[in-house]
Protein backbone atom coordinates (compact mmCIF):
# COMPACT_ATOMS: atom_id res chain seq x y z
CA UNK A 1 0.00 0.00 0.00
CA UNK A 2 1.28 3.42 -0.91
CA UNK A 3 1.30 4.64 2.62
CA UNK A 4 3.26 1.72 4.02
CA UNK A 5 6.37 3.24 2.45
CA UNK A 6 5.35 6.68 3.61
CA UNK A 7 4.76 5.32 7.08
CA UNK A 8 8.24 3.86 7.31
CA UNK A 9 9.69 7.14 6.14
CA UNK A 10 7.50 9.52 8.09
CA UNK A 11 6.90 7.72 11.33
CA UNK A 12 10.39 8.63 12.32
CA UNK A 13 9.02 11.75 10.69
CA UNK A 14 8.38 13.54 13.30
CA UNK A 15 11.75 13.51 13.80
CA UNK A 16 12.63 16.20 10.74
CA UNK A 17 15.16 19.07 9.08
CA UNK A 18 16.41 22.52 9.60
CA UNK A 19 19.20 24.56 8.17
CA UNK A 20 17.89 24.75 4.62
CA UNK A 21 15.88 27.36 2.81
CA UNK A 22 12.36 27.29 4.28
CA UNK A 23 9.34 27.85 2.05
CA UNK A 24 6.71 29.79 3.97
CA UNK A 25 5.01 28.39 7.02
CA UNK A 26 3.11 25.24 7.81
CA UNK A 27 -0.29 25.63 6.18
CA UNK A 28 -2.94 26.96 8.51
CA UNK A 29 -6.59 27.47 7.57
CA UNK A 30 -7.38 25.57 4.41
CA UNK A 31 -10.61 23.70 4.94
CA UNK A 32 -13.29 25.85 3.36
CA UNK A 33 -14.04 23.27 0.67
CA UNK A 34 -15.38 19.83 1.57
CA UNK A 35 -13.40 17.23 -0.30
CA UNK A 36 -15.54 14.70 -2.16
CA UNK A 37 -14.35 11.17 -2.91
CA UNK A 38 -17.11 10.37 -5.38
CA UNK A 39 -16.78 9.50 -9.06
CA UNK A 40 -16.31 12.52 -11.30
CA UNK A 41 -17.76 12.13 -14.81
CA UNK A 42 -15.56 13.88 -17.32
CA UNK A 43 -17.52 16.01 -19.75
CA UNK A 44 -16.52 16.61 -23.34
CA UNK A 45 -13.30 18.55 -23.57
CA UNK A 46 -12.65 20.72 -26.59
CA UNK A 47 -9.46 19.74 -28.34
CA UNK A 48 -6.53 22.07 -27.85
CA UNK A 49 -5.19 24.00 -30.78
CA UNK A 50 -2.56 21.49 -31.73
CA UNK A 51 -0.59 23.28 -34.43
CA UNK A 52 2.14 24.22 -31.93
CA UNK A 53 1.96 21.09 -29.77
CA UNK A 54 4.94 18.71 -29.84
CA UNK A 55 4.82 16.55 -26.68
CA UNK A 56 2.51 15.84 -23.74
CA UNK A 57 3.25 14.51 -20.24
CA UNK A 58 0.36 13.52 -17.95
CA UNK A 59 0.69 12.65 -14.26
CA UNK A 60 -2.52 11.27 -12.78
CA UNK A 61 -3.75 9.87 -9.50
CA UNK A 62 -5.21 6.36 -9.32
CA UNK A 63 -8.96 5.82 -8.99
CA UNK A 64 -11.26 5.17 -6.05
CA UNK A 65 -10.20 2.20 -3.99
CA UNK A 66 -10.65 0.20 -0.83
CA UNK A 67 -8.79 1.23 2.32
CA UNK A 68 -5.45 -0.25 3.20
CA UNK A 69 -5.06 -1.96 6.55
CA UNK A 70 -2.75 0.90 7.60
CA UNK A 71 -5.56 3.45 7.15
CA UNK A 72 -7.87 1.53 9.48
CA UNK A 73 -7.34 0.48 13.12
CA UNK A 74 -7.83 -2.92 14.76
CA UNK A 75 -10.93 -1.94 16.75
CA UNK A 76 -12.68 -0.49 13.67
CA UNK A 77 -15.86 -2.52 13.03
CA UNK A 78 -14.90 -2.65 9.33
CA UNK A 79 -11.26 -3.52 9.78
CA UNK A 80 -11.53 -7.06 8.42
CA UNK A 81 -10.52 -7.48 4.78
CA UNK A 82 -13.66 -9.53 4.14
CA UNK A 83 -15.53 -6.20 3.99
CA UNK A 84 -13.69 -5.34 0.79
CA UNK A 85 -14.35 -7.83 -2.04
CA UNK A 86 -11.34 -6.78 -4.13
CA UNK A 87 -9.00 -6.75 -1.14
CA UNK A 88 -7.27 -4.02 0.84
CA UNK A 89 -6.17 -1.06 -1.26
CA UNK A 90 -7.53 -2.30 -4.59
CA UNK A 91 -9.52 -0.30 -7.14
CA UNK A 92 -13.29 -0.41 -6.88
CA UNK A 93 -15.56 -0.36 -9.94
CA UNK A 94 -16.00 3.36 -9.32
CA UNK A 95 -12.23 3.77 -9.52
CA UNK A 96 -12.08 1.81 -12.75
CA UNK A 97 -14.64 4.14 -14.32
CA UNK A 98 -12.74 7.21 -13.15
CA UNK A 99 -9.49 6.07 -14.74
CA UNK A 100 -11.11 4.84 -17.95
CA UNK A 101 -12.71 8.27 -18.30
CA UNK A 102 -9.31 9.94 -18.03
CA UNK A 103 -8.34 8.00 -21.14
CA UNK A 104 -11.50 9.13 -22.91
CA UNK A 105 -10.84 12.75 -21.90
CA UNK A 106 -7.26 12.63 -23.18
CA UNK A 107 -8.49 11.09 -26.43
CA UNK A 108 -10.96 13.94 -26.92
CA UNK A 109 -8.36 16.55 -26.05
CA UNK A 110 -5.52 15.18 -28.18
CA UNK A 111 -7.28 13.11 -30.83
CA UNK A 112 -5.69 14.74 -33.85
CA UNK A 113 -2.28 15.07 -32.20
CA UNK A 114 -2.10 11.42 -31.15
CA UNK A 115 -3.57 9.92 -34.29
CA UNK A 116 -6.16 7.13 -34.26
CA UNK A 117 -3.97 4.07 -33.71
CA UNK A 118 -1.64 2.91 -30.97
CA UNK A 119 2.05 2.60 -31.81
CA UNK A 120 4.83 1.70 -29.37
CA UNK A 121 6.83 4.72 -30.55
CA UNK A 122 4.04 7.18 -29.78
CA UNK A 123 3.34 6.62 -26.10
CA UNK A 124 5.20 5.48 -23.00
CA UNK A 125 3.35 4.57 -19.82
CA UNK A 126 4.88 4.21 -16.39
CA UNK A 127 3.29 3.29 -13.08
CA UNK A 128 4.43 3.22 -9.50
CA UNK A 129 4.81 -0.28 -8.10
CA UNK A 130 1.30 -0.60 -6.65
CA UNK A 131 -1.60 -2.68 -7.91
CA UNK A 132 -4.00 0.25 -7.95
CA UNK A 133 -1.71 2.46 -10.03
CA UNK A 134 -0.90 -0.34 -12.46
CA UNK A 135 -4.59 -1.06 -12.96
CA UNK A 136 -5.28 2.66 -13.33
CA UNK A 137 -2.69 2.99 -16.09
CA UNK A 138 -4.19 0.03 -17.95
CA UNK A 139 -7.62 1.65 -17.72
CA UNK A 140 -6.38 5.02 -18.97
CA UNK A 141 -4.70 3.28 -21.90
CA UNK A 142 -7.90 1.35 -22.62
CA UNK A 143 -9.90 4.58 -22.84
CA UNK A 144 -7.21 6.33 -24.84
CA UNK A 145 -6.42 3.61 -27.37
CA UNK A 146 -9.39 1.38 -28.20
CA UNK A 147 -8.47 -0.82 -31.18
CA UNK A 148 -9.51 0.54 -34.56
CA UNK A 149 -9.35 -0.76 -38.09
CA UNK A 150 -6.56 -3.34 -38.41
CA UNK A 151 -5.94 -3.31 -34.66
CA UNK A 152 -9.36 -4.82 -33.91
CA UNK A 153 -8.60 -8.43 -33.02
CA UNK A 154 -11.87 -9.57 -31.41
CA UNK A 155 -15.35 -8.39 -30.49
CA UNK A 156 -13.81 -7.07 -27.27
CA UNK A 157 -12.87 -3.48 -28.13
CA UNK A 158 -9.74 -3.52 -26.01
CA UNK A 159 -6.10 -4.14 -26.77
CA UNK A 160 -3.19 -4.95 -24.45
CA UNK A 161 -0.68 -2.11 -24.24
CA UNK A 162 2.64 -2.53 -22.42
CA UNK A 163 3.83 -0.20 -19.71
CA UNK A 164 6.80 0.09 -17.36
CA UNK A 165 7.38 0.37 -13.64
CA UNK A 166 10.39 0.57 -11.35
CA UNK A 167 10.46 -1.59 -8.20
CA UNK A 168 9.19 0.39 -5.25
CA UNK A 169 12.49 0.38 -3.38
CA UNK A 170 14.25 1.95 -6.40
CA UNK A 171 11.58 4.36 -7.62
CA UNK A 172 12.86 7.90 -7.13
CA UNK A 173 10.44 9.44 -9.62
CA UNK A 174 6.98 8.14 -8.63
CA UNK A 175 7.58 6.84 -5.12
CA UNK A 176 10.64 8.53 -3.61
CA UNK A 177 9.26 7.78 -0.14
CA UNK A 178 10.66 4.29 -0.63
CA UNK A 179 13.21 5.00 -3.36
CA UNK A 180 14.99 7.57 -1.18
CA UNK A 181 13.90 6.14 2.14
CA UNK A 182 17.17 6.44 4.08
CA UNK A 183 17.77 10.03 3.01
CA UNK A 184 14.23 11.05 3.89
CA UNK A 185 14.43 9.33 7.27
CA UNK A 186 17.47 11.41 8.15
CA UNK A 187 15.78 14.61 6.98
CA UNK A 188 12.62 13.81 8.88
CA UNK A 189 14.47 13.22 12.14
CA UNK A 190 16.14 16.61 11.80
CA UNK A 191 12.92 18.43 11.00
CA UNK A 192 11.12 16.85 13.91
CA UNK A 193 13.32 18.67 16.40
CA UNK A 194 13.49 21.92 14.41
CA UNK A 195 11.77 25.16 15.53
CA UNK A 196 9.72 25.20 12.31
CA UNK A 197 7.69 22.18 13.35
CA UNK A 198 7.06 23.07 17.00
CA UNK A 199 3.91 25.21 16.42
CA UNK A 200 2.51 22.52 14.18
CA UNK A 201 2.99 19.76 16.74
CA UNK A 202 1.41 21.92 19.41
CA UNK A 203 -1.59 22.66 17.17
CA UNK A 204 -2.46 18.99 16.81
CA UNK A 205 -1.38 17.65 20.19
CA UNK A 206 -4.97 17.30 21.44
CA UNK A 207 -6.02 15.64 18.17
CA UNK A 208 -3.23 13.10 18.49
CA UNK A 209 -4.27 12.32 22.08
CA UNK A 210 -7.88 11.65 21.05
CA UNK A 211 -6.84 9.48 18.12
CA UNK A 212 -4.38 7.50 20.21
CA UNK A 213 -6.97 6.84 22.90
CA UNK A 214 -9.52 5.45 20.45
CA UNK A 215 -7.26 3.60 18.02
CA UNK A 216 -4.74 2.26 20.55
CA UNK A 217 -2.04 3.38 18.14
CA UNK A 218 0.86 5.75 18.74
CA UNK A 219 -0.13 8.86 16.84
CA UNK A 220 1.83 11.27 14.67
CA UNK A 221 1.06 13.26 11.54
CA UNK A 222 1.44 10.25 9.24
CA UNK A 223 -0.90 8.09 11.30
CA UNK A 224 -3.37 10.99 11.36
CA UNK A 225 -3.14 11.28 7.58
CA UNK A 226 -3.76 7.55 7.18
CA UNK A 227 -6.82 7.71 9.42
CA UNK A 228 -8.22 10.64 7.44
CA UNK A 229 -7.87 8.64 4.24
CA UNK A 230 -9.43 5.60 5.87
CA UNK A 231 -12.40 7.55 7.23
CA UNK A 232 -13.07 9.09 3.80
CA UNK A 233 -12.97 5.75 2.05
CA UNK A 234 -15.10 4.08 4.72
CA UNK A 235 -17.67 6.86 4.41
CA UNK A 236 -17.67 6.64 0.62
CA UNK A 237 -18.23 2.88 0.73
CA UNK A 238 -21.26 3.37 2.98
CA UNK A 239 -19.75 2.04 6.21
CA UNK A 240 -20.80 4.30 9.12
CA UNK A 241 -18.07 5.86 11.22
CA UNK A 242 -17.98 5.35 14.96
CA UNK A 243 -19.58 8.03 17.13
CA UNK A 244 -16.27 9.23 18.59
CA UNK A 245 -14.97 10.27 15.16
CA UNK A 246 -17.38 13.23 15.08
CA UNK A 247 -15.01 15.08 17.41
CA UNK A 248 -12.12 14.87 14.94
CA UNK A 249 -13.56 14.26 11.47
CA UNK A 250 -13.62 15.93 9.07
CA UNK A 251 -11.93 18.64 11.11
CA UNK A 252 -9.31 18.99 12.49
CA UNK A 253 -8.17 15.72 10.92
CA UNK A 254 -8.55 17.15 7.42
CA UNK A 255 -6.26 20.09 8.20
CA UNK A 256 -3.65 17.78 9.68
CA UNK A 257 -3.73 15.61 6.56
CA UNK A 258 -3.24 18.56 4.22
CA UNK A 259 -0.49 19.99 6.40
CA UNK A 260 1.55 16.87 5.76
CA UNK A 261 1.98 17.94 2.13
CA UNK A 262 3.40 21.26 3.28
CA UNK A 263 5.83 19.51 5.59
CA UNK A 264 6.97 17.28 2.73
CA UNK A 265 7.76 20.36 0.62
CA UNK A 266 9.07 22.42 3.50
CA UNK A 267 12.41 23.34 1.97
CA UNK A 268 14.67 22.81 -1.02
CA UNK A 269 15.92 19.41 0.08
CA UNK A 270 12.44 18.03 0.62
CA UNK A 271 11.30 19.36 -2.74
CA UNK A 272 14.33 17.89 -4.42
CA UNK A 273 13.46 14.44 -3.08
CA UNK A 274 9.65 14.47 -3.21
CA UNK A 275 9.37 16.07 -6.66
CA UNK A 276 12.80 16.78 -8.11
CA UNK A 277 13.52 13.38 -9.62
CA UNK A 278 10.16 13.24 -11.38
CA UNK A 279 10.54 16.79 -12.66
CA UNK A 280 14.08 16.03 -13.82
CA UNK A 281 12.74 13.22 -16.02
CA UNK A 282 9.99 15.40 -17.46
CA UNK A 283 12.50 18.08 -18.41
CA UNK A 284 15.08 15.63 -19.77
CA UNK A 285 12.52 14.02 -22.07
CA UNK A 286 11.22 17.42 -23.11
CA UNK A 287 14.74 18.62 -23.95
CA UNK A 288 15.37 15.47 -25.97
CA UNK A 289 12.24 16.22 -27.99
CA UNK A 290 13.30 19.83 -28.50
CA UNK A 291 16.73 18.68 -29.68
CA UNK A 292 15.24 16.14 -32.11
CA UNK A 293 16.96 13.18 -30.48
CA UNK A 294 16.21 10.25 -32.87
CA UNK A 295 14.51 8.10 -30.22
CA UNK A 296 12.09 10.96 -29.54
CA UNK A 297 11.17 11.68 -33.14
CA UNK A 298 7.78 9.97 -32.97
CA UNK A 299 7.14 10.20 -29.22
CA UNK A 300 3.96 12.12 -28.47
CA UNK A 301 2.83 11.19 -24.99
CA UNK A 302 4.14 10.13 -21.58
CA UNK A 303 1.67 8.78 -19.03
CA UNK A 304 2.52 8.51 -15.32
CA UNK A 305 0.21 6.68 -12.93
CA UNK A 306 0.85 7.76 -9.37
CA UNK A 307 -0.64 8.94 -6.11
CA UNK A 308 -2.12 12.02 -4.50
CA UNK A 309 1.29 12.59 -2.92
CA UNK A 310 2.78 13.07 -6.39
CA UNK A 311 0.10 15.57 -7.38
CA UNK A 312 0.19 17.60 -4.16
CA UNK A 313 3.96 17.78 -3.77
CA UNK A 314 4.41 18.75 -7.43
CA UNK A 315 1.90 21.59 -7.16
CA UNK A 316 3.52 22.87 -3.97
CA UNK A 317 7.12 22.40 -5.08
CA UNK A 318 6.47 24.46 -8.21
CA UNK A 319 4.55 27.06 -6.16
CA UNK A 320 1.82 26.97 -8.80
CA UNK A 321 -1.22 26.25 -6.63
CA UNK A 322 -2.08 26.18 -2.97
CA UNK A 323 -3.27 22.77 -1.81
CA UNK A 324 -6.32 22.87 0.46
CA UNK A 325 -7.54 19.30 -0.06
CA UNK A 326 -6.28 15.84 -0.74
CA UNK A 327 -6.11 15.81 -4.58
CA UNK A 328 -9.18 13.87 -5.77
CA UNK A 329 -9.09 10.47 -7.35
CA UNK A 330 -8.28 10.74 -11.03
CA UNK A 331 -6.89 14.27 -10.74
CA UNK A 332 -4.08 14.98 -13.18
CA UNK A 333 -1.44 17.50 -14.18
CA UNK A 334 -0.52 18.06 -17.84
CA UNK A 335 2.78 19.38 -19.16
CA UNK A 336 2.49 20.38 -22.84
CA UNK A 337 5.52 21.21 -24.96
CA UNK A 338 4.69 23.84 -27.57
CA UNK A 339 6.81 25.66 -30.11
CA UNK A 340 5.50 29.18 -30.58
CA UNK A 341 7.33 31.62 -32.84
CA UNK A 342 10.07 28.97 -32.96
CA UNK A 343 10.49 29.15 -29.18
CA UNK A 344 9.96 25.84 -27.34
CA UNK A 345 8.16 26.17 -24.05
CA UNK A 346 5.77 24.59 -21.59
CA UNK A 347 2.10 25.00 -20.76
CA UNK A 348 0.73 23.44 -17.56
CA UNK A 349 -2.83 22.36 -16.78
CA UNK A 350 -4.51 20.86 -13.72
CA UNK A 351 -7.72 18.82 -13.61
CA UNK A 352 -9.28 18.61 -10.15
CA UNK A 353 -12.87 18.40 -11.43
CA UNK A 354 -13.89 21.77 -10.06
CA UNK A 355 -14.37 22.70 -13.72
CA UNK A 356 -15.07 20.72 -16.89
CA UNK A 357 -11.74 21.24 -18.59
CA UNK A 358 -8.23 21.09 -17.13
CA UNK A 359 -7.49 24.62 -16.01
CA UNK A 360 -4.41 26.40 -17.39
CA UNK A 361 -1.83 27.31 -14.77
CA UNK A 362 0.14 30.53 -14.82
CA UNK A 363 3.71 29.58 -13.97
CA UNK A 364 5.12 31.81 -11.20
CA UNK A 365 7.90 34.01 -12.51
CA UNK A 366 6.81 33.31 -16.07
CA UNK A 367 3.41 33.03 -17.78
CA UNK A 368 0.90 30.52 -19.09
CA UNK A 369 3.43 29.73 -21.81
CA UNK A 370 6.92 29.55 -20.35
CA UNK A 371 9.96 29.16 -22.63
CA UNK A 372 11.79 25.96 -21.76
CA UNK A 373 15.05 27.65 -20.74
CA UNK A 374 13.18 30.06 -18.47
CA UNK A 375 11.22 27.25 -16.86
CA UNK A 376 14.38 25.24 -16.29
CA UNK A 377 16.03 28.17 -14.52
CA UNK A 378 12.98 28.62 -12.31
CA UNK A 379 13.05 25.01 -11.07
CA UNK A 380 16.77 24.26 -11.29
CA UNK A 381 17.23 24.63 -7.53
CA UNK A 382 15.02 21.60 -6.80
CA UNK A 383 16.44 19.36 -9.55
CA UNK A 384 18.80 16.68 -8.19
CA UNK A 385 22.23 16.88 -9.77
CA UNK A 386 22.62 13.11 -9.67
CA UNK A 387 21.09 9.98 -8.20
CA UNK A 388 23.55 10.38 -5.35
CA UNK A 389 21.31 13.14 -3.99
CA UNK A 390 18.86 10.40 -3.10
CA UNK A 391 21.35 8.55 -0.94
CA UNK A 392 23.97 11.02 0.28
CA UNK A 393 24.02 12.39 3.80
CA UNK A 394 22.12 15.60 4.43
Amino acid sequence: MVYTGVLLVFCAIFQLIGGQRIYGHIHGHHHNTQYQWSFHPISNINAEKESTLELVHVLFRHGERNPDADSLYPTNPYYNESNYPEGYGQLTNEGKRTEYNIGLALRRRYNHFLGPDWNIKYVEGRSSDYNRTKMSLLLVLAGLYPPRNDQVWSSLLWQPIPYNYVPRSQDKELFPFSGCNEKLMTMMKQLYVSPELAPYLERYSELFEILSAHTQRKMDIVQAFLLYVGFHIQEELGFPLEEWTKAVYPEPLHSAAVDMYYIMTNNTLFRRISTGYFLRKILADTKAKIDNVPSMKERRLYLYSGHEMNIATLLLSLDILKVSDVPPYGSYIIFELHRINNIPGLKLFYQDYKQNEPKPIKIPGCDYFCPYDDFYQLVEEILPESDADCYSAV
